[in-house]
């Protein structure tokens, strides 16, 4: 008797893996398109995203996009930032075009930025040079990641908040000419958006 209820257990454990490895794509995107927004569904949208990017070949390229970049969303807003970011450059380099990403990963950077600069700030007040030296060139580097995707970003969709940002850590990085360059660089950038990725398979 124990063996069999053991069975039954152990088949209802492993029924949702087996089911969703004979669900045919189609149905498998419809579930994840349904529940990905879905704030109490976080965890199945994580499961059937990452099954079907084990399933890519199925998929067009926009659809693998829309995933892609869904999963690191998912994963950003369940606190796994460090997790997310691969995806959401991922996302990058299958849909170009799209800014969704771009805006994700400068943010993320930015973060990093005023964690350091909180860090050098302290430096600073305790007159450690080497540190505050150290300290920059992280934030330098750090800041150096987020302006591409920041301004990718502010081309796209435009708004004065994240051009201020932009213009601070070009100020912080003692950058004018990047400042005075800047509304060139974003015209050009505008020129190739996609604001939305057709998910309908």
């Amino acid at each position: 008797m124990k063996k069999r209820l053991l069975y039954i257990l152990l088949l209802l454990a492993t029924s949702p893996f087996c089911f969703a490895q004979t669900k045919s794509v189609k149905d498998l995107y419809w579930d994840y398109s349904q529940i990905r927004m879905e704030d109490t569904q976080k965890s199945q949208a994580i499961s059937l995203a990452e099954e079907l990017i084990k399933r890519a070949p199925e998929l067009s390229k926009t659809q693998l996009g829309n995933v892609t970049y869904h999963l690191g969303r998912l994963y950003e807003e369940t606190g796994n930032t460090e997790k997310a970011i691969p995806y959401y450059e991922q996302a990058i380099k299958i849909t170009p075009a799209y800014f969704v990403p771009y805006r994700a990963l400068g943010f993320i950077s930015l973060s990093k930025c005023n964690a350091i600069g909180a860090k050098m700030n302290e430096a600073g007040k305790a007159k450690d040079l080497k540190l505050h030296k150290e300290l920059y060139a992280k934030y330098r580097e750090t800041a150096l990641q987020a302006l591409p995707y920041l301004e990718k970003s502010q081309a796209c969709d435009p708004d004065e908040e994240t051009k201020t940002i932009i213009n601070n850590l070009y100020q912080s990085l003692k950058d004018t000419a990047s400042i005075a360059s800047l509304d060139e660089r974003l015209k050009k950038m505008a020129t190739n958006c996609i604001s939305l990725l057709e998910d309908e398979y």
